[in-house]
């Protein structure tokens, strides 16, 4: 089943079981609360007063959003069901905490002790049938795969005089070789997106796992950004992950230690929770800024000739190209002859253009691409693929940067700042390394603090 519609899954059995949850505990309070019952007289005329039609309006909605901060729709393929468990008491922890400060402390109960049992009994009424339904539903999908012998097939691709040692790890693992892939000493030119994809036609198969030699990292190391095009999982062992300079997450602990480069070490609660961020903040800079941006954008139209929104293509998350857009702070036809990075005297910068990017407000429209998920507020800065072509040439696992969202901002333009030669944006993109190394939220907003102190102070070039 495809993971959009298990998702879809998930959502409708959680709204449904947390309403539910909610109408078993309206009950049981409404028959354990004496002056409830000596308000309303009978049930009916409770479950039918403003304030539940209120509580089974708005509480479900509240409950899906704590359910989607905890990352538990991040991937809904292959769940654990430890983790699960674990999600749902915390989830709903905190919802029935919410609604008993919210809705049952206006109850006149007789002691606290009272309370207390209320409070366990609305956690119970919560916690039992939002996990049941989870735990059928993921039971059943784990079920229905081992059945059906349904297993992550992996296509392994490499080194032919490594594949033996990888073979008892995949058996290990619960996972499926479906081919091999034997790319020799040339493999950086045969690795392309085109023919890996055409790799997961030919063989079905979900993902991929590197057997690298020793003697041949240099090569997966050029190739690596072309497996983050295809948006599948790429394994490698703990041991040639260390080559790789990065973190990744391992959690499961009933399988071999196969480690995902395609993702982040970011939790599934802290990716959720980093987009809501993201759309909340977008959301207010662009109501925030829009008399700002009018003003600016008809000084732009007044003093140069051109369009007030310049765009341009760059390559995203997982190396998906998308368009950026920026208030124009270039003349028209500024790359007419070539793509050509900036400098403090660029004579292509009109005048406008030099208070713009003093202050960075040509990036207030990133807000869009922020709210439309091509970006985030904090992230490696997205470059075009002329330039990244050549940086790749120089730091080959420059891709790796692809494993999360570009930012408006990153650690990189927080410590460097702007570029302009390819020497400075390795310079720069080794500062997103090293953000890509240690995301956290604490980091992300350590960076929006120095970032704003940056715009106020006039410091941008």
């Amino acid at each position: 089943m495809k993971e959009r519609k298990l998702r879809i899954i998930y959502l409708f059995a959680d709204y449904l079981s947390t309403v539910s949850g909610v109408l078993v505990f309206s009950l049981m309070r409404f028959l354990l609360v004496e002056k409830i019952r000596l308000i309303y007289g009978c049930a009916g005329n409770f479950f039918a007063s403003e304030g539940m039609r209120l509580t089974i309006l708005l509480f479900p909605v509240f409950m899906m959003g704590v359910y989607y901060l905890s990352g538990y729709y991040v991937r809904v393929v292959y769940k654990s069901r430890a983790k699960e468990f674990i999600s749902t008491l915390l989830s709903v922890g905190i919802g029935a905490m919410a609604f008993f400060m919210v809705v049952l402390l206006n109850d006149v109960l007789p002691g606290r002790i009272f309370n207390y049992e209320l409070l366990l009994l609305l956690f119970v009424c919560l916690f039992v049938p939002v996990y049941l339904f989870r735990f059928l539903i993921t039971t059943y999908f784990i079920v229905r795969s081992r059945s059906r012998n349904i297993k992550e097939r992996l296509l392994l691709i490499g080194d032919a005089n490594v594949f033996s040692e990888y073979r008892q790890l995949l058996c290990d693992s619960g996972k499926e070789m479906v081919g091999v892939v034997d790319i020799g000493d040339d493999g950086a030119d045969v690795l392309t997106d085109v023919t890996l994809g055409k790799f997961i036609d030919d063989y079905n198969a979900h993902g991929f796992i590197l057997a690298i030699s020793k003697g041949n990292q240099d090569m997966f190391l050029k190739s690596l950004g072309e497996f983050f095009h295809l948006e599948k999982p790429v394994y490698v062992t703990p041991d040639d992950y260390r080559l790789l300079t990065s973190r990744v997450v391992y959690d499961n602990l009933m399988t071999a230690p196969l480690m995902d480069i395609s993702r982040s070490s970011l939790s599934d609660s802290v990716v959720a929770v980093k987009r809501f961020v993201d759309v909340v903040g977008a959301v207010f800079g662009l109501v925030v800024s829009l008399p700002l941006l009018a003003v600016l954008a008809l000084c732009i139209k007044l003093k140069s000739k051109g369009p007030v929104i310049y765009s341009q293509e760059r390559i995203g998350f997982h190396r998906r190209p998308f368009r950026i857009y920026k208030l124009r702070s270039m003349t028209d036809n500024a790359e007419s002859k070539g793509p050509a990075l900036s400098s403090d005297n660029d004579p292509r910068i009109t005048p406008i253009g030099h208070f713009m990017r003093k202050y960075r407000l040509d990036e207030i429209p990133n807000l869009w691409n922020v709210l439309r998920g091509d970006m985030s507020l904090v992230g490696p800065r997205p470059e075009r693929k002329y330039y990244l072509d050549q940086i790749k040439k120089l730091v080959p696992y420059c891709s790796l940067l692809h494993q999360v969202r570009p930012g408006l901002t990153s650690l990189g333009m927080v410590k460097f700042g702007y570029a302009s030669t390819i020497d400075e944006m390795v310079l720069r993109m080794r500062y997103d390394l090293i953000y890509i190394q240690n995301l956290s939220l604490s980091l992300d907003l350590k960076i929006m603090f120095y970032t704003l102190r940056t715009v106020f102070n006039g410091e941008g070039k």
